[in-house]
């Protein structure tokens, strides 16, 4: 069957493997769902509960479902996986669909110190569907609304006999294929600095996956003669600083690795594995280090298509 492509949620989306009507309902989905968790639209019912911080306000059934996967992976993760960042990003220059961003800032009136903490306070009735936040708090779901959009969209086509199918969001990918055809999904992992360009491929035959890729290099900007990159590190409030500049997680279902890459990236090299093997060590990975070295699990070795350089060559150029 024929791809399908749109631009949905400030982002590419593709579909293959799928009927047109199909791939309608897809991109018909996930704009509904930027529509109502976009933090950049006035009228969407996240903006609307950020402005109501400090009163009880009644959700939706779907808003009541991604706040709890949003407050579960925040749990799970000890905080590394955090929603309640929307503040912190709008200080750092985050307050806009990053296309309409200045990315060459003015240096600021003053001295900013990034490095501080968001409020986390929170009461949420998930009987009742009401959350009440604090007055100083803002919710961002940012990337976990993408991936687990693709996650329903897919595993919706799946509930409706839907064979085989690939669903890709900007490089949230959950891919399928529950029939005896061997022909494997082929997915190829991009250069950091050139999307056009692929290092390496990985490939999936029967079952079910979610493949999902975090970086720094693809939203990011200047302030004055500061880097800045929408991945903060939660511990310390400022954009994450570790030594990974790519992370590819892959796994049984695509939201948890939505949510694991970010971590892995903002963790780095010495903590991320261990972390992640103790989470869960079915998922396998793939870093991008700062001087283009490739690291690997060694799982990731099941999924390989065509081989991955030991190292790239980084530039922006």
């Amino acid at each position: 069957m024929p791809e399908f492509h749109s631009n949905q949620m400030n982002t590419h989306v593709q579909t293959s493997g799928i009927n047109a009507p199909d791939a309608c309902e897809v991109f018909e989905w996930m704009s509904l769902v930027e529509n109502q968790f976009s933090r950049f639209l006035e009228d969407s019912e996240l903006s609307h509960v950020n402005r109501r911080a400090g009163q009880i306000t009644l959700v939706s059934q779907k808003f009541a479902e991604l706040l709890f996967e949003a407050l579960r992976f925040y749990s799970e993760t000890s905080g590394i996986f955090n929603p309640f960042l929307g503040q912190l990003m709008c200080e750092i220059g985050y307050d806009c669909s990053f296309e309409k961003i200045n990315h060459q800032h003015e240096h600021r009136d003053k001295e900013e110190n990034l490095a501080q903490s968001a409020n986390t306070s929170f009461t949420f009735d998930l009987d009742q569907r009401s959350v009440t936040l604090s007055s100083d708090s803002m919710l961002d779901f940012g990337g976990i609304a993408k991936g687990w959009a693709v996650q329903k969209a897919a595993l919706n086509l799946i509930d409706h006999g839907r064979p085989r199918g690939l669903v890709n969001a900007g490089g949230d990918i959950m891919c399928w294929n529950d029939t005896h055809d061997r022909t494997p999904w082929v997915i190829g992992v991009s250069h950091p600095y050139k999307d056009d360009q692929i290092i390496g491929q990985l490939a999936f035959h029967i079952g079910r996956w979610g493949v999902a890729t975090s970086s720094k290099t693809k939203r990011s900007w200047r302030d004055g003669g500061i880097t800045l990159h929408h991945l903060i590190d939660p511990r310390n409030g400022s954009p994450s600083d570790s030594d990974i500049i790519q992370a590819t997680v892959i796994g049984p279902a695509l939201l948890p690795c939505e949510i694991y890459a970010k971590c892995l990236l903002i963790l780095g090299s010495q903590d991320g594995p261990a972390w992640l093997r103790a989470i869960q060590p079915d998922c396998a990975y793939l870093f991008i280090m700062e001087d283009g070295q490739l690291i690997m699990s060694s799982n990731l070795n099941d999924y390989i298509h065509e081989q991955f350089p030991k190292k790239i060559i980084l530039s922006a150029q």
